[in-house]
């Protein structure tokens, strides 16, 4: 029968994890939240895609792009400005 003691602190271990997952953004995002998420401008991305640089996107209707946490993370170590 497992204690008292070590039921609590399965219960705090639980939701660390939880909160750790929470912390994390996931799905996608818009042009907006991308620049912020990297801490840039909406124009320094807008010129990194003119040039062929910046980090991966999607097409969302006519003019918006989508860009995807995982993909800002990856560009974000590629460029060295994630740990």
């Amino acid at each position: 029968m497992p204690t008292e003691n070590s039921e609590i602190e399965d219960l705090r271990a639980r939701l660390r994890r939880l909160e750790d997952a929470a912390a994390r953004p996931r799905g996608w995002t818009n042009m907006a939240g991308a620049a912020t998420y990297l801490n840039r401008s909406r124009e320094w991305l807008r010129r990194e895609h003119a040039a062929g640089r910046g980090p991966k996107r999607r097409r969302r209707g006519a003019r918006g792009w989508d860009y995807s946490y995982a993909d800002l993370d990856e560009y974000g170590r590629e460029q060295g400005d994630i740990g």
